[in-house]
């Protein structure tokens, strides 16, 4: 089986990189109810900052 690997350069299974690559929409939909974050790399939104490579807060 092969690994995927998350655009940071690690195994992140929960990043949202990998969960839109994955076709996992029903935690993407979990993970995006109120985004603070935003991933610098590619732009995503998630509630936090874990969920993103390269996570920048939204100021707002």
């Amino acid at each position: 089986m092969e690994k995927s690997t998350c655009s940071c350069g690690d195994n992140h299974h929960a990043h949202m990189c990998m969960l839109k690559s994955n076709g996992k929409t029903e935690e993407i939909a979990k993970i995006t109810t109120n985004p603070k974050f935003y991933c610098f790399t590619c732009g995503a939104e998630a509630n936090c900052a874990e969920n993103l490579c390269e996570p920048a807060s939204i100021e707002g």
